[in-house]
């Protein structure tokens, strides 16, 4: 078996509140080069021979000593390191604190790697944005914000904007406050002074439109900070000031500027060296690629949910003899492709078509929207269902190789309840009878479209039936009986169930009473639900 490689020795120092060493561990002694003999009952700054380390390391002392933890970078060897300051109770009653030291040459790395385990772990854009100055605050600096171009957000944002130069025409820059986060420290109603979602446009002449019309970081100061944060509300903002080093980080992905990150560190503990500069540049660069990520997937969306919107039937045409309700419910993790319809036939009859495209996004809005428009037209042209359905397939043949779509469609005539259905993939009818129970409604099985051989295009049964007085005919989309918990069979079981319990006078009150029964299983899945039931006489 081979040898598993040792494990760094933990870095710990405990201290007293004058910042005297009262314990020193091995990982101590080989980072900074000084056994414990030596280190116990020294000042640490001056054991180390760094007297710039008194200053801010009192005020993590003092932190701990009121009870809080405090994170940092402290000069203590090289470009300074990471520590966590946390109280620690004596047996005396007193208080000390223990001081945890991150190696540098693991602080940089492990950072990034918690980077890649935590941002991104989703596509909502804000929730990103979230994540990356979680990761960075208080670790890497003491407040950290995201700002993505406004451009990219706004509704009304049209082909081509990802091409368009970064800036403005005169150079400046619009932005979106996406997240912001401060240390522990920081005055607490800070957040009403940068609230998220905040509109700001930036000068030309600030290192934030610099960097994002550059594309390149800028670092300045504490007086840039006045000029740019602080005077935008009137006034100097209590404790601003005290963020002297900072970091304008644009992000930049696939060739093209996003917006900007902005990390800072306050009087008194070590400016940003060469090397955090490096690691804000390799953060800046991992989080531009999860926020274009999130922002393609925004716009997707959004299209996919207008051009669904668009092609959905706002009301449905109710012929005499029947009442119809229906429900929609889109997926909360993207749009998918059901779709349903009604049309008015001559001789008072009526057709009933619902369908699901594969997929989820643009493309499968798209190829409902295709069938959906065909499927309309085929029963106006009072085509049989089943070769409905057997052009339909032809159809789909012509869509993407990736689209196949689930189809039911049935003819009805009110006047007899007499029905005519065809049927290609799509899950069954259910009929809930008045005397409380509820069963499959007779219905051919049959390929779904767009799968078969486009040489041997497959040949659709129809069967006929009845929809007995006082009974409720369902259809709908398998996101309402299929999901990871259980199969499409049970699924349809408490949908049958469902059905029955919440049987009602009013259709509308059965739809909502059915939804609300099964609502575990909404949210994964685009939802479709129509309800017909013979008018009472």
């Amino acid at each position: 078996m081979s040898e598993q490689p040792a494990r760094p020795e933990p870095v710990i120092v405990l201290l007293a509140p004058d910042g005297r060493v009262t314990g020193w561990s091995e990982g101590a002694a080989r980072l900074f080069a000084c056994d414990a003999a030596e280190a116990v009952g020294a000042a640490l700054p001056a054991l180390l021979g760094r007297p710039g380390a008194a200053e801010p390391l009192a005020a993590a002392l003092k932190t701990a000593a009121s009870g809080r933890s405090w994170s940092g970078v402290l000069p203590l060897s090289g470009d300074g390191v990471s520590v966590t300051c946390a109280p620690l109770a004596c047996a005396d009653g007193g208080t000390s604190a223990v001081l945890t030291v991150s190696p540098p040459w693991a602080g940089g790395l492990e950072l990034l790697n918690e980077a890649g385990r935590r941002i991104g772990s989703t596509l909502d854009l804000h929730r990103t944005a979230r994540e990356i100055v979680s990761v960075t605050v208080p670790r890497f600096a003491d407040a950290g914000a995201i700002y993505v171009l406004e451009r990219l957000l706004a509704d009304d944002d049209h082909p081509g904007a990802g091409d368009q130069p970064a800036g403005e025409a005169d150079g400046s820059v619009v932005v979106r406050r996406l997240a912001v986060a401060f240390a522990e420290d920081d005055p607490s109603d800070w957040s009403r002074e940068f609230p998220v979602g905040e509109v700001i446009v930036y000068p030309p002449s600030t290192p934030y439109a610099r960097c994002v019309t550059g594309g390149a970081m800028v670092e300045f100061g504490g007086d840039a900070v006045q000029d740019t944060m602080a005077t935008r509300t009137g006034r100097v903002i209590d404790g601003l000031l005290d963020h002297v080093s900072l970091l304008a980080v644009p992000l930049v992905a696939r060739g093209r500027a996003l917006g900007f990150a902005v990390f800072s560190r306050k009087r008194g503990r070590l400016p940003f060296a060469a090397a955090d500069a490096a690691l804000a540049a390799e953060l800046a660069g991992r989080a531009a690629t999860c926020v274009d990520n999130a922002c393609l997937y925004r716009r997707e969306h959004r299209t996919a949910t207008a051009l669904k919107a668009g092609l959905l039937p706002a009301g449905l045409a109710v012929p005499p003899g029947l009442e119809i309700a229906h429900r929609y419910r889109p997926a909360r993790s993207g749009v998918g492709g059901d779709w349903y319809d009604v049309v008015p036939l001559p001789g008072d009859r009526v057709a009933v078509v619902i369908g699901d495209s594969v997929g989820h996004g643009v493309t499968a809005a798209a190829a409902m929207g295709q069938l959906r428009v065909a499927a309309h037209t085929l029963v106006s042209c009072e085509f049989p269902p089943a070769e409905v359905l057997e052009r339909l397939d032809s159809i789909a043949q012509d869509l993407d190789a990736a689209q196949f779509a689930t189809c039911l469609c049935m003819v009805c005539d009110p006047a007899t309840l007499r029905c005519e259905l065809a049927c290609a993939g799509h899950p069954p009818p259910l009929l809930a009878l008045p005397d409380g129970t509820a069963r499959r409604f007779a219905f051919p099985q049959g390929l779904p479209l767009g799968v078969s051989d486009a040489d041997h295009p497959p040949a659709y049964e129809q069967l006929e039936a009845r929809i007995p007085p006082g009974a409720t005919l369902a259809f709908y989309t398998d996101g309402l009986v299929e999901s990871r918990m259980r199969n499409i069979d049970q699924g349809i079981a408490r949908l049958a169930s469902a059905l029955v319990a919440s049987r009602s006078a009013s259709l509308e009150d059965t739809a909502d009473g059915v939804l609300a029964l099964l609502s575990d299983q909404q949210g994964h899945d685009d939802i479709a639900l129509l309800l017909i039931r013979p008018a009472a006489a």
